[in-house]
């Protein structure tokens, strides 16, 4: 950055925007691109490590600030020093057009330049495309155009995206101000025809549409239950693509956490369930359940096969899967390999045992030896000693472990 060394504000102003390509990389801001190809693409002859290196000297002195979003994606944004550019923008562009605006170079008839600023300028709602049912008339939305009737223009607009309407496209349709845009927001907000979803890259979405999905979410995991009684709740993926196979990631969980806050949902992970819901069980399958438990438990470490525990049981084989899969999640029984299930308590043995071997014999530990310490065939003392490796309480060296 070149510096005049006149303490002047013209000086100063000129040190940060006079660069090659800084104002249009202004223009591009103001015109809310805010994302590093899609400046790149309105600035097709600069090379990226220019635009990278003005970009950062523009963070630097104020005029813009760079955020990194929820999707890992960077977003550029101007700040209110940087929006005040505005006027100068429109000022050069208006001198321009008046006093160095005459026909095209050669160099400047790019299809693609073109192309790409008709798109970023083309206010997609006057594009036609077939209306929903319960869409506002077109001659509402017209009106409300009309009398200039701002609340009603946003509230139509996010009607109509389906999606949700994000509020960086806002400008791009309107050709409003921040104060203006930020302000009709607060309007439809406070009136509770609109919800902002997703504070990072906010979402504009119909308030009485978000109450219909609270609904759905609602019903959806309730028949859920009801259908699936040994299950503790509903994946969230599993929910989602239930309501919509399009819905916003962002809007989900926004609902989720609403009914959450209500108090009428509990999230666990990646399960949902109705609050204060717990997993019911017919008298057999408690039996049943006990049953299960009672073998693991009672074989120690010479466990039988998963087939053979569920082959006893009274209760047909579809309900037996799920109970073994219920003391699975209650953590009563650990599975340490695809066929290999353990009783926690016997598991939870192991440590002592090999706690007195190590005071005993020393740190090392062979295969033979735990076999010896254990009682058990190598079928089992391969798998379980690969299970202590997992969980840090032993660690392979060569053919032998060490006790850590």
């Amino acid at each position: 950055m070149y510096r005049y060394g006149q303490y002047c504000p013209v000086a100063r102003a000129a040190e940060i925007l006079a660069d090659r390509w800084t104002v249009l990389i202004v223009r591009e801001l103001l015109a809310d691109i805010d994302r590093f190809n899609e400046l790149e693409r309105g600035l097709p002859h600069m090379s990226r490590s220019l635009l990278v290196e003005r970009l950062r000297r523009l963070e630097r002195t104020g005029v813009l600030e760079r955020r990194v979003l929820q999707d890992r994606h960077t977003q550029y944004r101007l700040t209110p020093a940087g929006r005040e550019l505005q006027q100068l923008i429109d000022v050069l562009g208006g001198w321009g057009a008046r006093w160095a605006f005459g026909n095209p170079r050669p160099n400047e008839l790019d299809p693609i330049v073109l192309l790409w600023w008709m798109r970023r300028r083309v206010a997609l709602d006057s594009i036609p495309r077939r209306p929903r049912k319960k869409e506002f008339p077109r001659e509402q939305f017209l009106r409300a155009v009309e009398r200039e009737d701002k609340a009603e223009i946003l509230a139509q607009l996010v009607d109509r995206a389906v999606f949700g309407l994000p509020q960086k496209e806002i400008p791009a349709r309107t050709g409003w101000t921040d104060v203006e845009i930020a302000d009709t927001i607060r309007k439809l907000t406070s009136a509770k025809r609109v919800r902002v979803v997703a504070p990072d890259a906010p979402i504009l979405y119909p308030a009485a549409a978000f109450d219909q999905l609270l609904k759905k979410i609602g019903e959806r995991v309730e028949r859920f239950h009801k259908e699936n009684p040994l299950q503790p709740g509903i994946g969230r993926e599993e929910l989602r693509s239930a309501l919509a196979r399009r819905l916003r990631p962002e809007i989900f969980r926004a609902a989720l956490e609403e009914l959450v806050a209500q108090k009428k949902l509990d999230v666990q992970g990646e399960l949902a369930k109705r609050a204060g819901a717990q997993v019911s069980l017919l008298p057999e399958e408690v039996k049943a359940k006990e049953q299960i438990e009672a073998a693991f438990a009672s074989a120690s470490l010479a466990v039988p096969s998963i087939k053979e525990v569920l082959a006893k049981l009274s209760i047909e084989p579809r309900r037996s899967e799920k109970l073994l899969l219920l003391l699975l999640r209650e953590k009563a029984l650990v599975r340490i390999a695809p066929e290999l299930i353990f009783h926690r308590d016997a598991l939870a043995g192991l440590k002592p045992k090999l706690a007195g071997y190590k005071a005993e014999k020393g740190e090392r530990i062979s295969v033979p030896a735990f076999k010896d310490l254990t009682g058990i065939t190598r079928k089992y003392a391969i798998p379980l000693l690969e299970y202590l490796d997992r969980e840090r309480v032993t660690r392979r060296q060569g053919d032998e472990r060490i006790i850590l």
